[in-house]
């Protein structure tokens, strides 16, 4: 008996976890009740207080889950509703909590999508095919009834074949993602949101009804989601707010973003990109601390459609990092544009991409990257700076960086220009003799902010870099360098940065293990020293003070990248 009792709760343990294991991989997070309380407030903000008292209002969750939403529903309130969901195993946990509201397994994303479809916003036709309960379809069919949809869709993305993560591969392979291809929508037909807000905007299509929808922000402002805006989400702002994903059970603290509630009027067709949407934003402890205004325009206006990107015709070696080929990558990317200084590295639009800007001295090997030429260095130095000076925190993850919204002024570029120089993620670097498929290449430095002559005199203790030097021409940055009208603070930073070339050039074959860092040529990177001092323990001082200096630009910048719009 003992044994037969062990096994049920051991099935049962199974079970529990298998149904959260299929919960994880279709991204489905329960809202916290605190947040599901506070949606609730917001409706009635813009609905009225009591709205269910009218007897107008019929409210429908497609993916209730456990019923987060609606436990702080007033019991007069549930007669009104609807609640669908994916599982068997939640109906009868529903039917429990909300006994006098209708319940019913239901997959959105396939029950009686052909016919929905077919009906093209005319009443829905009494079919015996129908998954739909009766009731739902008949109210549907009443041109008096107002509706609230209240949803936290799932996140899930379907992979494309050859991408990892080929658990999701079927995810969203739906009857509404079939639909949504013979519409051209492209990527965002793989998302079961989207495909969510597809069906809602057809099944709901002439009729007085109001979305209020948990999610991420991504929608507003992605790239990949711009097919969504233009051909789909064209309904109207009403209210809504954003808290941190930490507050959903499971997620994690060291890499939190925006999750929004916000209240949507189907029925008032707007375009994103022409609404003012301004989002009050709350701390875990359900707090109003701050306001998010989103900025929706669209991606023609993002930061990455600014930059020119030169054709890359010319093979040259590829790199992975400062120092290292990457040459085992299946896909190569060894090309580079004529006039090459740089790779720029900057993948992605978003503010959760920016660790994936750098330059480097040949073609990065992802895609994203760019070459630098003379002709759009002082955009590259721009971008990059723009990329890298503001703090993530979970409130600005996933906005995206803006072109300028006017003419940049001449110091703002050449003071971005300095702080890149001597940023962390500037990774340019000189190497001799780099070998790839059968030709040798010399990877000279075109970042080296100093003339050769700045370091003559003996400064130098290795005779073959101070043979290098004699035999080296200012770089294309020094040159420029040379031509600009330098801020005060841009200037310092030079000079400071000149101490610590100076006493790296002195520690040669005394402290420093060049050979580790690739350094053989007087034209080291700013990378490659600053390694080599710090493996060798020496030079704190000296990048200390370049750093306080460095801080110090930052602040400058920020200020003026708000007035630029480039961040909000």
């Amino acid at each position: 008996m003992e044994k037969a009792e062990s096994d049920i709760v051991k099935k049962k343990s199974n079970m529990k976890h298998k149904v959260s294991t299929q919960r994880r991989r279709f991204g489905e997070f329960f809202t916290p009740l605190p947040f599901a309380k506070k949606a609730l407030e917001y409706i009635e903000r813009s609905l009225g207080k009591e709205w269910w008292k009218s007897g107008e209002y019929r409210l429908w969750d497609m993916a209730t889950g456990t019923g987060n939403l609606e436990y702080y529903l007033p019991q007069d309130a549930l007669k009104y509703c609807y609640l669908s969901t994916y599982y068997d195993g939640d109906v009868e946990h529903l039917e429990k909590l909300f006994p006098d509201s209708t319940i019913f397994q239901y997959d959105y994303l396939n029950d009686d999508v052909n016919q929905v479809f077919a009906q093209n916003g005319k009443t829905l036709k009494m079919t015996h095919s129908w998954k739909m309960p009766e009731t739902l379809r008949n109210d549907l069919n009443n041109p008096k009834l107002k509706w609230i949809i209240l949803i936290n869709p799932p996140f899930a993305t379907a992979q494309e074949a050859g991408m990892k993560g080929k658990s999701k591969a079927r995810v969203a392979d739906t009857l509404v993602r079939q639909r949504m291809h013979s519409e051209n929508l492209g990527e965002v037909s793989r998302e079961l949101f989207s495909q969510f807000i597809y069906r809602i905007k057809n099944e709901f299509e002439g009729k007085q009804a109001f979305l209020g929808l948990f999610s991420k922000l991504k929608y507003l402002n992605a790239n990949n989601d711009q097919r969504l805006r233009d051909k789909i989400f064209h309904f109207s702002f009403l209210n809504g707010f954003v808290f941190s994903s930490v507050n959903f059970h499971g997620t994690s603290r060291s890499s939190q973003f925006p999750i929004g509630f916000i209240l949507w009027d189907l029925l008032d067709k707007k375009k994103v990109e022409h609404q003012k949407i301004v989002l009050d934003a709350f701390n875990e402890q359900v707090e109003k601390f701050s306001i998010k205004e989103m900025n929706t325009v669209g991606k023609e206006h993002h930061l990455s459609k600014w930059i020119v990107r030169p054709p890359a015709t010319q093979k040259f070696p590829p790199f992975s990092s400062a120092i290292k080929l990457g040459i085992d990558n299946v896909d190569k990317r060894d090309r580079i544009a004529p006039g090459f200084l740089a790779s720029l590295m900057c993948a992605g639009n978003d503010f959760q991409q920016q660790m994936k800007t750098a330059f480097l001295s040949g073609p990065q090997v992802s895609a994203g990257a760019l070459s630098v030429t003379p002709e759009n260095f002082e955009q590259a130095v721009v971008v990059f700076a723009a990329r890298l000076l503001p703090k993530i925190t979970w409130l600005n993850d996933g906005d995206q960086w803006m072109q300028p919204n006017k003419k940049l002024s001449k110091t703002f570029i050449t003071d971005c220009a300095v702080w890149s120089l001597f940023s962390g993620n500037n990774h340019t670097v000189a190497m001799k003799n780099v070998k790839y498929q059968r030709k040798t290449y010399q990877i000279v430095n075109h970042f080296f902010p100093f003339s050769p002559q700045d370091f003559s005199g003996g400064v130098i203790a290795d005779w073959d870099i101070e043979q290098s030097r004699r035999r080296l021409r200012n770089t294309f940055v020094a040159d420029w360098l040379a031509l600009q009208k330098l801020s005060p603070l841009a200037k310092k930073i030079l000079e400071s940065a000149r101490q610590v070339y100076a006493m790296f050039y002195g520690s040669l074959n005394l402290l420093l293990r060049t050979p580790k860092f690739k350094i053989e040529t007087f034209d080291a990177g700013w990378w490659q020293i600053r390694m080599a001092l710090q493996d060798a323990n020496s030079g704190e001082e000296e990048l200390s003070e370049v750093k306080m200096l460095h801080n110090k630009m930052r602040e400058k910048l920020l200020k003026q990248l708000v007035e630029y719009g480039i961040v909000g």
